[in-house]
């Protein structure tokens, strides 16, 4: 194959990577559609040819901003010297992966909050495919773009495990579940962009973490300043990493997500550092005028001062004494009797809406057992919802038992709150029972029959028993959605349900 080779509609512009004999990855242009697309070639002779056209047409399902989609499928015949092919069609990012930004960099790491925040728009995009039972299976540095625009993109969701076989753990063992998998090399991500170094098993271009026995440091204690909540979730995640006592592992992407914006609620907000900004050399001119801007500001803080204890001097000089005699006016104002303030309708500032009614969701629950979802007509132990928010503090709605914290991999339950009306929603408080539960909050005008399809207000792991979820603006809608894609352990049991009591909705 060469550049300026066209293929049907598409155009081979230059070959991006050659990984192995045949299998080559090339940046293309897509004619009809004027615009830039990647194409993934790979010979139909190849031993992993029919699982990576599997995984393609599996992928392309998946629609999510964060990840580049597969687009298309063509043949390509043979030519000369080159066999047969099958090139899979994506989306092109015009940006630099996670890879080349740190090398950019020096390996210099980033602010924790920047580091969550990122691998928690990653982990989204990884749970869009794990919602079609679709994971990553070989996410990298290299797999992660940053576009010139900021935007997190996600490459090679399947396809990639496909056709070059699926990451080894951390540790290096080779783990059937690809959701445990992908939640590994999640939490590499965040050790990677919080510290410089990797933890992972694949080589990169970065150094390999440090270990301190069997295990690798934890962040912390690799670079200063990293806070406590990205150890915690390093711990929960990665193989090699000491777990964490009291705590189960994080099983899959949703769930890392949620841990994730636990973590950042407790980290102070950053600005981005992932793309340089040049300052240019520090010149004499710029010392000089540094050292002008500090002596300004001594002499502005010495005036403040002077000027505060001119005017304390002139207030005491004036105060009148006990000789003084009192105005008449002000002797009136001082004599006569208190009037009431006015005051403010508290109906303003409501404490939170009123509820209408409770109701079980499940659209991923098959009761009629049809073999098909039952979407949003799916109901969980429903007849247990209309206890939440009543005055027996024993009674709650509760998930089915799992044997998993992810749900057996079901995706999540949820509960449906019903404001009535539509109403400027921005912060809402649950009361859990267990602890350990991962939650995600969403808003609608009505009950949509997919998760996905109603706007998020914010997501949040509960370590104890009640967690408040804000929002930085409020969402509009009638419908508030606690989704529960991890749910805490039953004590004695070895089973996993979680559980609320009550709720409180505020706008």
């Amino acid at each position: 194959m060469r550049a300026q080779q066209v293929l049907g509609r598409y155009r081979l512009l230059d070959l991006v990577a050659e990984d192995s004999p045949g299998v080559a990855l090339w940046h293309g242009y897509d004619e009809v559609l004027d615009r830039p697309i990647a194409i993934r070639v790979v010979p139909i002779d190849h031993p992993r040819a029919a699982a990576a056209l599997g995984a393609a047409q599996a992928a392309a399902l998946v629609d999510d901003r964060r990840l580049l989609r597969v687009l298309d499928i063509i043949d390509i015949p043979a030519e000369d010297s080159t066999p047969r092919a099958h090139g899979i069609v994506s989306e092109w990012a015009s940006g630099r992966t996670l890879e080349q930004t740190l090398a950019d960099r020096n390996g210099t790491p980033v602010a924790a909050a920047e580091a969550l925040g990122l691998v928690a728009d990653v982990a989204r995009a990884i749970a869009a495919g794990s919602a079609h039972h679709i994971g990553h299976g070989r996410l990298r540095p290299s797999s992660v773009f940053i576009t010139d625009a900021g935007e997190v993109r996600v490459r090679g969701l399947a396809v990639d495990a496909a056709v070059f076989g699926p990451t080894p753990m951390s540790d290096g063992r080779q783990d059937a579940d690809v959701e445990r998998v992908d939640v590994d090399a999640l939490g590499c991500l965040v050790y990677l962009l919080a510290t410089g170094y990797w933890p992972g098993s694949l080589p990169v271009q970065s150094s390999p973490a440090p270990l301190a026995g069997d295990h690798v440091m934890p962040p912390s204690q690799v670079r200063a300043a990293v806070p406590s909540g990205v150890d915690d979730l390093v711990a929960r995640s990665v193989a090699t990493a000491a777990p964490l006592r009291g705590w189960d592992p994080i099983r899959d992407s949703t769930g890392f997500a949620a841990a994730a914006g636990a973590a950042l609620d407790f980290v102070a907000p950053v600005t981005t550092s992932l793309k340089a900004v040049d300052v240019g050399p520090i010149t004499p001119r710029r010392r000089a005028l540094r050292a002008l801007v500090r002596l300004v500001a001594v002499a502005v803080g010495i005036g403040v001062v002077v000027g505060i204890f001119w005017i304390g001097r002139q207030l005491i000089d004036s105060a009148p004494t006990a000789d003084d005699s009192v105005d008449p006016a002000l002797e009136e104002v001082l004599t006569s009797p208190a009037k009431p303030v006015e005051q403010f309708d508290t109906e303003d500032f409501p404490s939170s809406f009123a509820v209408a009614g409770f109701r079980s969701y499940d659209p991923y629950g098959d009761d009629d057992g049809n073999d098909k979802p039952d979407k949003k007509k799916g109901r969980e132990n429903d007849e247990l919802a209309a206890t939440v928010n009543d005055e027996d503090p024993n009674t709650a709605w509760l998930t089915s038992e799992y044997s998993t914290a992810n749900l057996d991999g079901k995706g999540g339950v949820g509960l449906v709150v019903d404001l009535g009306a539509p109403q400027e929603i921005q912060q809402v408080s649950v009361n859990l029972i267990g602890r350990g539960t991962g939650m995600e909050v969403r808003v609608s005008d009505g009950i949509q029959r997919d998760p996905a399809l109603w706007t998020p207000l914010g997501q949040a792991f509960a370590p104890g028993d009640s967690v408040t979820v804000r929002a930085p603006r409020p969402v509009s809608g009638q419908y508030v959605l606690l989704w529960f894609t991890q749910l805490p352990p039953v004590e004695g049991s070895g089973q996993y349900q979680g559980g609320v009591r009550s709720v409180s909705v505020s706008g």
